[in-house]
């Protein structure tokens, strides 16, 4: 009953334009599905075909004000705020304050991390963005809201965090880096973040209601409420989050938006088609290019500046060749999806109000990708001589060691400071692409170990979003300097693999 009451609630909100092809119905019980299987209390859509909005609406009342969600209802956007910070930057390569190629610490000669100052002045302005910065996660709450704030916490992170890994050496995923971008703006532009992002992007790309400030949010009152399990007080608890329930204003650049549907949508367009009057032709292909190889085990994903880049979308049992740009979020009660398909001229965003919910149903019907693209068949050749990932990996930074093992049938990892910590794990790793494995967790969770090999094609780092370990000969280590690593986020990350798509 309460999924019809949901579903009746679906305010009319489809775009003048062209319209959408036959499967509406079909469209909308999809979407059903999605909110039951998620659990969603509000739920919002568009859908781009042939350069245009074409469809979007929404599902449910879980707003402030009690008013029925619509396809301009604002969530929070978590890091689909990202592409607009790139953009953001990019304006300024393109005015000649920045240069891609150059060192951070040409236009911010005081940042060097004090753990490692000599990697400091390695970090060039392109690593922010193609997230090879190598530096740290940071993606704590700490209710800072206000302008100012990214110049003030920087300082901070300076003294207390360190690189993972070399700048430039790996894609590897952090949020810090678009923290340094935003910082990198605001000293372009002598202006607060906040500021340049809705005179220079929101603005002239017409996203008239996307905001970082939580006052204009809480006044408007038509906003999602979250609905989160991972709230740090009750894990594991259904938790009602308000738009003051939480902020972090320094990572506005990373995360900090909030937007609808229909102005996602106007982004979207953006990416898929580019506008001269907002970024020029060079620098938007720039952007929209994958950068930088995720070595995650495909044969094509990576990342641009402010973008995932994918060839070859599998959607259930069929591939199909096509070229996907892509962001996903996902922070306390809030996921977002964004998925483009430029060549064939269709996209799709979602909103949903919990987090780590993705929208498995409803997000490849509105791509339509079946009656658009032929599949084709893709296998992928599984590690079979564990015996190249066997040693020890270290980070005295960080966790420390990881100890793997191999024997014929696999490979086991040891990870003695979340042995210490009580935080569990199952050994034995799940080999799914090349040099890829999946690490569980007794919940059924799991986290992505890809290893990484050198100009010689041994095996040389082990990474994971919050800790990459390169291989040593000792057996015995210490590692010194480490904070608690939970005073720095979670080992499992706030934001894991939410995709619809493999």
């Amino acid at each position: 009953m309460f999924l019809f009451l949901l579903l009746a609630c679906a305010t009319q909100n489809n775009q003048d334009t062209t319209p959408l092809p036959d499967f509406e119905d079909e469209l909308r019980d999809a979407i059903a599905l999605d909110i039951e299987a998620t659990g969603a209390t509000a739920f919002a859509m568009a859908v781009i075909k042939k350069d245009a909005v074409v469809w979007s609406d929404g599902f449910g009342t879980h707003t402030k004000n009690g008013t029925e969600v619509t396809a301009d209802t604002l969530f929070r956007v978590a890091s689909l705020t990202k592409p607009m910070t790139a953009l953001a930057m990019l304006q300024q390569v393109e005015d000649g304050c920045l240069d891609l190629n150059a060192p951070v610490d040409q236009y911010m000669p005081d940042f060097v991390i004090n753990k490692q100052s000599e990697l400091s002045s390695t970090l060039s302005v392109a690593d922010t963005l193609r997230m090879t910065g190598g530096l740290f996660d940071y993606q704590v709450q700490t209710g800072d809201d206000g302008d100012g704030k990214i110049e003030e916490f920087l300082p901070y992170y300076l003294n207390g965090g360190f690189f993972l890994s070399p700048p430039g050496r790996m894609y590897n995923y952090s949020n810090t880096n678009y923290i340094v971008a935003g910082r990198l703006v605001e000293l372009c532009t002598d202006s607060y973040f906040r500021a340049n992002m809705e005179t220079a992007v929101w603005g002239p790309l017409g996203m008239d209601s996307t905001t970082f400030s939580t006052s204009d949010v809480v006044a408007d009152g038509t906003y999602a409420m979250g609905v989160t399990t991972h709230w740090p007080d009750n894990p594991g608890q259904d938790v009602v989050v308000d738009a003051e329930s939480f902020a972090a204003s320094q990572l506005w650049p990373a995360m900090g938006a909030w937007s609808s549907v229909n102005d996602l949508a106007k982004l979207g367009l953006f990416l898929m088609n580019g506008n001269s009057d907002v970024l020029s032709t060079e620098l938007f292909e720039t952007m929209t290019s994958m950068q930088v190889d995720a070595e995650e085990g495909y044969s094509s994903k990576g990342y641009g500046f402010g973008v995932q880049i994918k060839t070859g979308v599998k959607m259930g049992d069929a591939h199909y060749p096509v070229t996907m740009l892509s962001h996903l979020g996902s922070v306390y009660g809030s996921s977002a999806h964004m998925y483009l398909i430029p060549e064939l001229n269709v996209g799709v965003v979602a909103l949903i109000n919990r987090d780590n919910a993705s929208p498995m149903n409803s997000v490849p019907l509105a791509l339509d990708l079946a009656s658009l693209s032929t599949p084709q068949e893709v296998t992928y050749d599984l590690p079979t001589d564990f015996s190249e990932y066997q040693g020890t990996f270290y980070n005295e930074f960080h966790i420390g060691s990881f100890n793997l093992t191999a024997d014929e049938s696999g490979l086991s990892v040891e990870i003695p400071t979340l042995d210490q910590a009580g935080i569990g794990y199952t050994p034995r790793l799940e080999p799914i692409r090349p040099d890829n494995f999946l690490l569980y967790y007794p919940d059924g969770t799991y986290d992505l170990l890809s290893f990484l090999r050198d100009n010689d094609e041994e095996v040389e780092y082990i990474r994971h979003r919050n800790y990459v370990g390169k291989r040593v000969e000792e057996t015995s280590l210490t590692t010194r300097d480490t904070p608690p690593f939970r005073s720095w986020g979670s080992w499992v990350t706030s934001e894991p693999r939410i995709s619809v798509f493999d």
